[in-house]
């Protein structure tokens, strides 16, 4: 019985282990052996590959929420705040979530299957026989992108947001376009600018280090490379709502200590 317990234990602990340890190794060939070609190639893959899905997404998001605040501070005469609120709401939550939540199915799904496939034909094995490191040569570079790539995208992506944002309150909501802008310019405090920049490094950081995880982890065929890339997306989408709000309150927290 104590055989059965330890072995569960362990078989637990011991995915969680090597993603560490990936990840620690990953930082450190970023450091040591920085691979620029290598990175500038994902920066093309994973940032400028994912500009036309979050650029229509933020638009979209921007519209909808714009004409959602429109309908409900319109009956309180409150539309003067729309400006403000519709930002407030992008830069601190909605930008960076949405952003990361469209790459992840692109992103995470991409570098899982990827890495997946190249295990189970053995040319991750064909590395480690030259004397390469996986790690050095297929997930460092990955790691590095995502962190640069995703505020990026996501600081972009809130900037079209807002224009979509200021189209409806205008159209709609008949808001004064220099009304709009103060608002947004209020909304632009010190606490909401870290939310749109620290946010996004950390989902960059998710969307990258789980796919790496996963597809390295792939084995069984191709059967295996769609299971692993399913879960990869799965647990990717995830950690960054947990994520999303354990960063919420402790940047809430420190602001309001600050104050």
């Amino acid at each position: 019985m104590k055989d059965f317990l330890l072995e569960k234990i362990l078989r637990f602990f011991e995915p969680i282990g090597a993603f560490v340890l990936m990840v620690s190794k990953g930082f450190r060939y970023m450091f040591s052996s920085f691979r620029i070609g290598d990175t500038l190639i994902q920066m093309d893959l994973i940032g400028v590959g994912s500009i036309p899905i979050v650029f229509l997404a933020s638009i979209f998001a921007g519209l909808d929420m714009a004409l959602q605040f429109e309908v409900v501070m319109a009956p309180y005469g409150a539309r003067a705040l729309l400006g403000k609120v519709v930002t407030t709401s992008i830069i601190r939550d909605m930008g960076p979530v949405l952003a990361s939540l469209v790459m992840s199915a692109r992103v995470t799904a991409g570098i899982a299957s990827e890495l997946g496939m190249m295990n189970v034909t053995q040319q991750i094995d064909a590395l480690r026989v030259m004397g390469v490191d996986p790690v050095d040569r297929l997930v460092a570079p990955r790691l590095a992108a995502g962190l640069v790539m995703m505020p990026i995208l996501s600081v972009a992506g809130d900037f079209l947001a807002l224009l979509a944002g200021l189209g409806i309150s205008v159209a709609v909501g008949h808001v004064p376009s220099p009304l709009f802008w103060s608002g947004v310019r209020d909304a632009l405090t010190a606490q909401n600018l870290t939310n749109a920049f620290l946010k996004p490094l950390f989902f960059g950081f998710i969307l990258t280090s789980i796919g790496c995880h996963y597809g390295m982890r792939t084995t069984g065929g191709a059967y295996g490379v769609g299971r692993s890339t399913t879960k990869a997306v799965v647990a990717s989408a995830v950690w960054i709502l947990i994520s999303n709000f354990l960063i919420s309150k402790l940047l809430i927290n420190i602001w309001g200590l600050s104050s």
